[in-house]
């Protein structure tokens, strides 16, 4: 039997699956929130579409009007952030991508070649798809299926119940927009070469046929349908937990393989807690339920194992510290893992507090400590501090000069002491119009701390304002790179 792979787009990861051994394989979980998948006939990428946002969090006219923050990718290529909560996206027969730009209430369609372009449909006049938790006013478009000049959309519709709208394409004009009586939260649409349409009940756990309403296969268990494939053979139905928006990044998540004319089970497959599903689609056989291309690099796809590139990456980590220890030799780590870079640095994201100090430098009559920094993003959460340290392992006991931004393009220098229970800033120490990036070195001895920026001396703290000068000279640095100077 020759082996039949999908590709599954969950909340968090994208998934490569071989249906016949339930092999998984995650592919990615770098990108916030993944939906749509699509790709144009022989390309060797996706198109994806990614919410960049936690959609838990959006409520209200407010949450939503910060949500345009989605955007689509293209393997390497990703577009500008201009959509809200998309989901299903189609790379349709005139080589644009076809988008359901939910959070916007629209259809969206974009040609990726001309940033900015786009051609957009609405079915109402409603411009979000909510005002707040109870004013759900919004059509919830959330699946697009091109066939013969036709673009076929669903619409969630929440508690006003589903719709199936049929638009010209590519002019998008809207022929006929059909209620479906008694049933709401629809995902999919699959119109079959005999005009059967298809589609995911998903609160009921089922597939429903939208002519007749009527239910034609249901699962049996409290679940949640989404994501259609189908071959000339099989249904792939996509099953979710019913849980809450809070849990869905986490939840279980599997999938169903029916046969394609009678709707048996012919099996099912656990995918793991990799979280809701929201799309899948087959590669290698044509998929009545995409656009009938297949594609043809799945081979490739086993090189993106996203297992593999994390054992790679963690076996290249700890060989680059190898190489780069000497780099840092006398200076050992404290508190939090700096992540290490080609070029010897220690980057500390933001989230990511990152303490190393000296080696055994505190009885030395003057320490001198010597670094280059660069703050990598201007939040005031950033920054890089000089250190004397005489904790015992946490981020306590410390005087800090420390180095944050001000605005996008300058920054600033205050001195903080921690005294074991809390930080206290030392408000007549303070200077403005630093640079983002410098080098910097600094003197210790029992007259105080000379603190030198691009070899000018910046500024002398005697040794009065500096309870912890005996302790440790290090640095204390998170949202910012350090990279050792030679001293």
């Amino acid at each position: 039997m020759e082996p039949l792979f999908a590709v599954v787009a969950t909340t968090g990861y994208l998934l490569l699956v071989e249906v016949h051994s339930r092999k998984v394989i995650p592919l990615e979980n770098e990108r916030t929130e993944y939906y749509g998948v699509s790709w144009f006939p022989g390309s060797k990428d996706f198109v994806l579409s990614h919410s960049g946002l936690d959609n838990v969090k959006l409520k209200d006219i407010q949450t939503y009007a910060t949500s345009e923050v989605g955007f689509l990718s293209h393997g390497s290529f990703q577009s500008e952030t201009f959509l809200s909560e998309p989901h299903q996206v189609l790379c349709a027969s005139d080589g644009r991508v076809v988008c359901t730009n939910t959070g916007r209430n629209a259809i969206t369609v974009v040609d990726l070649a001309k940033p900015g372009h786009y051609q957009e449909k609405r079915l109402s006049n409603v411009r979000w798809d909510r005002l707040s938790l109870e004013e759900i006013t919004g059509d919830h478009l959330n699946s697009v299926f091109e066939k013969d000049g036709h673009l076929y959309v669903i619409a969630h519709g929440h508690h006003n119940g589903s719709l199936l709208a049929v638009l010209t394409y590519p002019g998008l004009e809207l022929v006929s927009l059909t209620p479906i009586e008694r049933r709401t939260g629809l995902h999919n649409v699959w119109v079959s070469d005999e005009g059967q349409k298809i589609a995911c009940h998903s609160n009921i756990g089922a597939l429903i046929d939208l002519d007749t309403n009527d239910v034609i296969w249901e699962s049996g268990s409290p679940i949640y349908t989404r994501g259609l494939a189908v071959s000339s053979d099989v249904m792939l139905v996509g099953e979710s937990q019913m849980t809450g928006r809070d849990l869905r990044r986490s939840s279980m998540s599997g999938l169903w393989v029916l046969e394609r004319n009678t709707y048996k089970p012919l099996d099912y497959i656990c995918l793991g807690p990799y979280g809701a599903v929201n799309e899948v689609r087959l590669l290698n056989v044509k998929d009545f339920a995409h656009h009938g291309h297949t594609f043809p690099f799945v081979s490739e796809l086993y090189e993106r194992s996203l297992f593999n590139r994390k054992s790679e990456e963690r076996l290249t980590a700890f060989q680059r510290s190898q190489r780069i220890q000497q780099e840092w030799a006398g200076v050992e780590l404290v508190y939090g893992v700096p992540k290490l870079l080609e070029d010897g640095g220690k980057e500390a994201i933001l989230g990511n507090l990152c303490l190393i100090k000296q080696i055994d430098d505190s009885a030395q009559e003057q320490r001198t400590l010597a670094f280059s920094y660069s703050l990598d993003t201007p939040s005031t959460d950033s920054h890089v501090a000089v250190v004397t340290y005489q904790g015992n392992g946490g981020d306590t006991d410390m005087s800090a000069l420390l180095i944050q931004p001000i605005n996008d393009i300058e920054a600033g220098l205050v001195l903080w002491t921690n005294d074991g229970a809390r930080w206290m800033p030392e408000p007549d120490v303070g200077l403005s119009g630093l640079p983002y990036s410098g080098d910097i070195r600094v003197v210790a001895s029992a007259a105080g701390l000379e603190f030198y920026l691009n070899n000018k001396l910046l500024i002398n703290v005697e040794a009065s304002r500096l309870p912890h000068l005996g302790g440790s000279l290090g640095v204390r640095w998170i949202g910012s790179t350090i990279t050792r100077s030679v001293e």
